[in-house]
C-alpha cells in the first residue's frame, strides 16, 4: 500500500547515502549503498489524528497481506506502533534497506518540484512531505509492519543547527584560544550523542 502524509515535521533525516549503526562507535555511520547493512531513514511528527489513521492503515494493509502461518499484529494503543514524545506527538520512523541495491536511495525533491541534487542533506525540523509503502512483515516469529520511504519533497527547509559537542563558546576564540584567557588548556570536546531512535520498533 503507498501513503503520503503532508506537511509534516523531519527528524533526524539520513537521506544524502546509506547508514549503518555501529555498535563500537553507538551511532549511525556512513556506509556503502551496496552494503546490505545500510539503510535511509527519516523519523516525522504526527498529530494523534494522523498517528490514528496512519496506524489503521497499518494494520489493514497486515491483515489484508498475512499468511496463515504469520504471527498476528493487532496492537491495542498507539503508543505501541509509535514512539510518543514529550509533547504527545508520536514519532514515525519511515526506513529502508538497500538491500545491497545501488537504486534503492528515495528521491529527494526541493520547494519547486525538481529533484535534490545527489548530496542534498535534509534537516531536522524541515516540513516535509514523504510518500512511502506500508510493508506487513513476518520473520523469526515476530510480525509487524514497516514503513518504507519512496518519495520526499521539501516544504520548509529548517537552517542547519550545530551538532552537539560542538564549542559553545567558539564565537569568543582569541589567537586559538577559545575561552580568550591566558594558561588555559583548550577542553576536549564533548562526545557527539545520537540522536537516532535506538530501541527496536517494529516498524
Amino acid at each position: 500500500m503507498i501513503y503520503a502524509l503532508e506537511n509534516v515535521e523531519a527528524l533526524w533525516p539520513k537521506l544524502d547515502r546509506a547508514y549503518k549503526f555501529d555498535p563500537a562507535q553507538n551511532r549511525s555511520i556512513a556506509t556503502e549503498v551496496t552494503d546490505t547493512e545500510g539503510s535511509y531513514e527519516v523519523s516525522v511528527v504526527l498529530n494523534e489524528a494522523d498517528a490514528k489513521a496512519l496506524a489503521g492503515a497499518m494494520r489493514k494493509e497486515f491483515n489484508a497481506q498475512r499468511k496463515d502461518d504469520w504471527k498476528d499484529w493487532q496492537p491495542k494503543s498507539l503508543d505501541e506502533v509509535f514512539k510518543k514524545d514529550e509533547t504527545g506527538h508520536y514519532i514515525a520512523k519511515i526506513t529502508k534497506k538497500t538491500y545491497g541495491d545501488a537504486n534503492s536511495k528515495p528521491k529527494q525533491w526541493m520547494q519547486d518540484g525538481s529533484a535534490a541534487q545527489p548530496d542534498f542533506q535534509l534537516t531536522t525540523g524541515s516540513k516535509i512531505c514523504v510518500q512511502f509503502i506500508i510493508k506487513p512483515w513476518n520473520y523469526a516469529g515476530k510480525a509487524g509492519v514497516g514503513l518504507r520511504p519512496t518519495d520526499i519533497m521539501v516544504l520548509e527547509l529548517a537552517e542547519r543547527k550545530e551538532s552537539q559537542g560542538g564549542n559553545p563558546f567558539a564565537s569568543k576564540a582569541v589567537g586559538g584560544n577559545p575561552f580568550g584567557l591566558p594558561n588555559q588548556s583548550t577542553p576536549s570536546a564533548t562526545p557527539a550523542i545520537d540522536d537516532d531512535l535506538d530501541d527496536e520498533i517494529p516498524f
